[in-house]
């Protein structure tokens, strides 16, 4: 296999992991989730949508590994770049067209730090950064 598809498929399985990670968090922490990988027709994805009581929350997760550093990200979060967020939002608008909820909405980003010894993944820590995009403008009626 060649070092580019060897990246892209480590990658793949870091973030497949963070998004379990993610969701057995959202359990623990009282949540339902209700999907994992929403797409629309035209491409627009967010990762993981749940919901408690008040909420449907819409999940952005990024993963990464500790002893691995990018100076152009110094955390998971901000490689949810604008591009990113337009295309989550969207996908977000598209679910709650398609699924009505008197719930509110929330747009939250989970990060996952990841340890590897031994090509053994551990969790190091999970970081939920609720409320991390702007509602408000998200939603706002056309």
């Amino acid at each position: 296999m060649n070092n580019i598809v060897r990246a892209k498929t480590e990658r793949h399985d870091l973030g497949r992991f963070g998004e379990r990670v993610a969701i057995r968090y959202l359990l623990f922490h009282g949540y339902l989730v209700r999907r994992r990988g929403y797409m629309t027709e035209d491409g627009n994805e967010v990762d993981l949508i749940a919901t408690n009581r008040e909420y449907v929350i819409f999940v952005e997760v990024k993963t990464r590994l500790l002893d691995v550093k990018n100076p152009n990200e110094p955390r998971p979060a901000s490689a949810v770049c604008p591009d990113k967020q337009r295309s989550v939002i969207a996908a977000a608008r598209h679910y709650s067209a398609n699924h009505p909820s008197e719930r509110k909405k929330r747009l939250d980003i989970i990060e996952i730090y990841v340890s590897e010894k031994n090509g053994r993944k551990r969790v190091a820590e999970v970081k939920h950064l609720k409320g991390a995009f702007n509602v408000t403008t998200a939603f706002k009626p056309h």
